[in-house]
């Protein structure tokens, strides 16, 4: 049996079910046992088809040989019961053991997967952050169905028919022909039921995704939901959302019932055709009376189990439609791999950087020109600053620079080698990088800070890094200090304590090179003076990076670069540039104090 897996917009490949067991390789023992148990358990229903026919024909015995004969079938039903009691919770155990250690693997493998994904595959709008963590969560979990409950419903009613067979034939193997002849129409009806729930499960799971990433965004930024009273939009948004799903529910739910339906309906008749054949081979002096009931019950229980079985088509045919996004996170491979470990690294990084000739269009704009033969040098130890307008391409350098993209065309060096070149984990750790609106983790002052240090941070790394980012005394002025709790996205702290604490945990892994990405803008007056005060105490010996909106905060830059249409118009000092006439960076200047 294999699975469609693939990215929505490719064409679907096959995956093999093989590639989910072999996942599930380290519990082969664990699933051996459980096999066991089901085997013994399946078998229970067969055998009890054989007690049930003897214990029928012992009232038909002489009152002696009825009591005698009828307290051994007891005893044999009371043994019976109890190989039940203990096949049955440790089928159900060790099937459990297995399918939970295989959601824990499966989750931990895709989510490495996409913690190493390049990010351009995240500005695609099927991995949004609702439908990654709508995968990681459901679709993991729903994988467990074809190695828990319905693996073990599988391989226990595979024992159950096989051992109703050999009953069977042994029995009468007329009668049992003719019952066999008639289980097909039953598997045949519960393939269509199959087929129709697969395509109910690959819906549905598209619509649940895009109601997710509803409800992640409205409780990411309840704040702002709030505050313009937008809950009833949002919520009206989600039920739209949630109104696709509700129609596949009731389709599914329609579907299922016919089928099940259909299954008993067909399941009476192959009892009538028994009974009818059963009278006319023992008319014909075929077969006796105890060897029609043994047949009857024993393949009718067997077939009852494998209907049985149909009632976990659903969530086989939803572990399917799972496997197949997780597989497709699983296979594909990662464009800037951060975990890849070749590539070069540099003993002394001096921090000399060139940008030469790049152009450059995003994964998810190919129509839109950021860059054209972009050319800047960033000399060792020197403050280069970018201006421009809004939309320019002013962040982009920096992104490149990270290697969050690759240019189109051009290169960029680091003294004097390629970016692609270098060991990427090494790069980026050779960087440091403040943002406009800096992320913290919902988690401890401290945890923050080390987080930008691969490896443990020690105490007097995190001191120094904090009175070097002017963080210290706010920080052991809180009640908690270093330990004090974030919230979540930092939203525990004003806007100048958060940047100030990414400023500490940027330079806590002493990077050569320093990247700002207008890194005061969203702050006000004060807290721009203190964070700009901390920036200009880092920024020294260190090749730095600034993309300035406040072009008051770059006047001291070594080299200011104007980018507009994607390519440098002007470079040089403020001093210089202030002084040409309708020059680019004048005419900023002049419009920036006009609206001050």
């Amino acid at each position: 049996m294999e699975l469609d897996a693939g990215e929505p917009s490719k064409t679907p490949t096959k995956v093999p079910l093989r590639r989910l067991a072999y996942l599930n390789k380290p519990e082969i023992p664990v699933l051996i046992g459980g096999a066991i148990a089901a085997i013994i358990n399946g078998a229970t229903y067969p055998v009890f088809s054989l007690l049930l026919s003897n214990m029928i024909k012992t009232f038909y015995e002489p009152p002696h040989k009825m009591k005698s004969d009828s307290k051994f079938w007891a005893v044999m039903f009371v043994i019976l019961g109890l190989v039940s009691l203990v096949a049955h919770p440790g089928r159900s155990y060790l099937f459990a053991v297995a399918g939970s250690k295989l959601i824990k693997r499966i989750r931990s493998l895709c989510f490495e997967k996409v913690l190493n994904m390049e990010v351009g595959w995240f500005d695609k709008p099927e991995n949004s952050s609702g439908a990654i963590g709508a995968r990681l969560s459901a679709d993991a979990a729903n994988v467990r169905g074809l190695v828990g409950d319905a693996l073990a419903q599988i391989v226990q009613d595979s024992a159950s028919a096989a051992a109703g067979l050999v009953i069977a034939f042994a029995a009468c193997w007329q009668l049992a022909l003719i019952i066999l002849v008639l289980v097909p129409l039953m598997s045949a009806n519960a393939f269509v039921q199959m087929k129709f729930m697969k395509g109910f499960s690959a819906d549905s799971k598209v619509m649940y995704e895009e109601a997710s990433q509803v409800a992640n965004d409205a409780v990411g930024s309840i704040r702002t939901v709030a505050s313009f009273c937008a809950e009833e939009k949002v919520m009206q948004l989600y039920r739209n959302k949630c109104e696709g799903p509700k129609r596949a529910g009731i389709k599914q739910g329609l579907t299922s019932g016919i089928g099940f339906g259909v299954s008993f309906f067909l399941l009476n008749c192959m009892y009538a055709t028994s009974f009818y054949a059963g009278a006319r081979l023992i008319e014909a002096g075929e077969t006796n009376f105890g060897d029609v009931f043994k047949v009857f019950f024993a393949l009718t229980l067997a077939a009852l189990g494998v209907s049985q079985s149909s009632s976990f088509a659903p969530d086989t045919t939803k572990a399917k439609s799972s496997a197949v996004s997780v597989f497709a996170i699983l296979d594909r491979e990662s464009e800037i791999d951060p975990s890849d470990e070749s590539g070069l690294t540099l003993e002394t990084v001096k921090g000399e950087i060139e940008i030469r000739h790049v152009s450059f269009k995003y994964p998810t704009r190919p129509d839109v020109e950021i860059f054209r033969d972009l050319c800047l040098t960033i000399h060792s130890g020197k403050t280069v600053a970018l201006v421009g307008e809004s939309g320019s391409g002013k962040s982009t350098v920096i992104q490149l620079l990270q290697r969050f993209y690759n240019p189109d065309s051009g290169y960029i060096t680091l003294d004097g080698t390629e970016l692609q070149k270098f060991q990427l984990k090494w790069l980026r750790l050779q960087m440091g990088l403040v943002s406009q609106e800096p992320v913290l983790f919902n988690d401890t002052i401290r945890a923050n800070i080390a987080y930008g240090k691969d490896g443990d941070a020690t105490e007097a790394e995190i001191l120094a890094a904090s009175e070097l980012a002017n963080a210290h005394n706010f920080i052991s002025g809180l009640h908690q200090g270093y330990n004090t709790m974030v919230g979540e996205r930092g939203v525990q702290m004003s806007g100048g304590q958060k940047q100030r604490v990414a400023i500490a945990r940027a330079i806590v892994k002493s990077p050569k090179i320093l990247l700002l990405d207008e890194a005061t803008s969203a702050l006000d007056a004060e807290s721009e003076r203190v964070v700009q005060d901390a920036l200009d105490r880092v920024m020294v010996n260190r090749t730095t990076v600034v993309v300035a909106h406040r072009l008051s905060t770059i006047k001291g830059a070594d080299v200011i670069a104007v980018v507009k249409n994607g390519v440098i118009v002007e470079k040089g000092k403020h001093e210089k540039l202030i002084n040409i006439k309708d020059g680019f960076y004048a005419s900023l200047v002049a419009l920036h104090s006009s609206s001050n």
